[in-house]
């Protein structure tokens, strides 16, 4: 039986020109481009970035519904669908290319997907395009060095790790927060409390056309925010 190549491609954190040439390549060669999207986006941000690059009008798009929850039965179902989906595809030949933004390794939907496609057919055979991840882009956007010399870097999920954050702030030199959007105000207030107000930087949407880069985060309390933001403290 001929099974088709599953790749799991990195498209970068926003900026179509941080799409790499492997990216371009085998997203140009798939049969069929898998969009991992959550019902509350309208459009793809990952689609959008490499509609640029590649014509899609000769392949399948296959978009994969992955809810905004942290119910687990919720996401175990609906990541089971889009395993079985992606596994049909690749059970008939069909090269699949799941899009992802930043890297499929990296916080990403995708890797929840291996092995349950490798459950449903353990012969297929996945490959990854890693890409640029948003911390690194923020980085640089904000022209903060994440570490140096023998320096530590954390990054965590502010909505899932918060109340810990006292204490990772305290062991490591660089902290990454993602995904501040809901709890912007407690983050701002922690770092206030702490003296660590000055030392970091806001970053949204980064490689965008609406990106946003700012060290006056007091400016911000109470503003809703992208759901495609962090904060980096650099120590």
């Amino acid at each position: 039986m001929n099974i088709g190549m599953l790749y799991g491609v990195g498209v970068g954190p926003g900026d179509p020109e941080l799409l790499t040439l492997k990216a371009v390549k085998v997203l140009k060669a798939a049969d069929v481009i898998a969009i991992p999207k959550s019902k509350e986006e309208s459009d793809s941000i990952a689609l959008s970035i490499v509609k640029g690059s590649v014509d899609l009008l000769n392949k399948e798009t296959l978009e994969l519904m992955f809810p905004m929850t942290k119910d687990k039965e919720v996401l175990i179902k609906a990541r089971g669908n889009a395993a079985a989906a992606i596994a049909d595809r690749l059970e008939a030949g069909k090269n699949v290319a799941c899009i992802t933004l930043g890297d499929p390794l990296f916080y990403s939907t995708f890797s929840y997907l291996i092995p349950l496609v490798l459950e449903k057919l353990p012969q297929a055979e996945i490959k990854i395009i890693p890409g640029i991840s948003s911390v690194m882009a923020s980085a640089a956007a904000a022209i903060t060095p994440l570490a140096e010399a023998d320096e530590r870097l954390a990054v965590i999920p502010a909505t899932y790790e918060l109340e810990k954050f006292r204490d990772v702030l305290n062991d490591f030199d660089t902290i990454v927060l993602m995904k501040v959007n809901k709890v912007f105000d407690k983050v701002l207030g922690l770092l206030s409390e702490l003296g660590l107000k000055d030392r970091a930087v806001f970053v949204e949407r980064c490689g965008g056309e609406n990106q946003r880069v700012g060290r006056n985060l007091e400016i911000l309390r109470g503003e809703r925010l992208d759901y495609l933001s962090m904060v980096i403290v650099k120590k």
